[in-house]
């Protein structure tokens, strides 16, 4: 769907396009003369951000959040939607294949704002790339919050079985928040570098990005520590139980080699004719099991 946005007295347009056809979108490339590379990338769902001057006509590619992916997603194409921009003195193109609330809010603003302004390109695209951004704060917010509850179901031993896969999974939706906030942050640094002008317009969103981008790399950060210290913890359970186990193997192996020795029952054995041989053979058990006890002790292997 094309949709004209706004004309401005002085020329200027804004035209958007949501989940358009190859034929509306090569009568738009037409119309403004675009490049037919970078049409080309505007079809390609899975495409990274990027961005490029051509012939005067500027070019980004974002991907911001999608408010609606499912839990378990995990890749950019599942977590995130492509946002296009085609930035010029006289027009702005705009397309998307979803049209977000965000984005619809933006658009109405807009129709009925002051269109006399200079720079209206750079000022429709500064509030766009703003609330781009803003996708991504309520999805690391609520990972850090779940990071946290993570934590301490570990530290309480009461964690679910699923929490390893819990925590993978949040680690990999981590690393893609970070990634995506990286590539927005150079792309708006291209742009102010290749023009100065930008600046002025884009030094909130690039602080807002850098915010945002501090946050992703601590949760990605505090995801893969908290696996690590879960790891580290299930395996020293693991060896508590078999410090365990290996100290009773040792106590009753000899009572165990002693006892299999009398149980052969040969018809010439000595200590069984005896009238101490069985209270022999206990006191020759209980002082192994108090000597391995107090051996055991002296090393401090029985500590903690």
């Amino acid at each position: 769907m094309t949709e004209i946005v706004f004309k401005s007295n002085n020329g200027f347009e804004w035209v958007s396009l949501i989940n358009p056809t190859i034929r509306e979108l090569a009568q738009v490339a037409v119309q403004y003369d675009l490049h037919s590379a970078s049409v080309h990338d505007c079809l390609e769902p899975e495409h990274l951000p990027k961005y490029e001057v051509i012939d005067g006509v500027a070019f980004m590619v974002l991907r911001a959040y999608d408010i609606n992916a499912l839990k378990d997603a995990d890749t950019v194409q599942k977590l995130t939607n492509k946002i296009a921009f085609f930035i010029s003195k006289n027009f702005l193109v705009t397309i998307h294949r979803k049209d977000h609330e965000y984005l619809r809010v933006i658009r109405n603003k807009w129709r009925v704002a002051n269109k006399n302004e200079e720079n209206l390109a750079l000022m429709i695209t500064t509030d766009l790339y703003q609330v781009a951004l803003n996708t991504y704060e309520s999805p690391i917010k609520n990972a850090i919050e779940l990071l946290d509850k993570y934590e301490e179901a570990i530290f309480d031993n009461n964690e679910p079985a699923s929490i390893i896969q819990r925590l993978y999974l949040l680690k990999r939706k981590a690393s893609i928040y970070k990634k995506m906030l990286f590539s927005f942050n150079e792309l708006l640094k291209k742009q102010i570098a290749s023009n100065e002008v930008l600046a002025d317009y884009l030094n909130d969103v690039v602080e807002t990005g850098e915010k945002l981008q501090y946050y992703s790399d601590d949760l990605y950060e505090e995801a893969n520590n908290l696996l690590n210290i879960h790891l580290s913890l299930a395996s020293h359970r693991t060896n508590e139980v078999m410090k365990v186990l290996t100290i009773l193997t040792v106590f009753f192996l000899p009572l165990t080699f002693i006892v299999g020795i009398y149980g052969m029952n040969f018809k010439y054995m000595p200590e069984t004719d005896s009238a101490w041989g069985y209270s022999g053979v206990w006191i020759v058990m209980l002082v192994m099991s108090v000597g391995i006890y107090f051996w055991f002790r002296s090393k401090g292997w029985l500590n903690g």
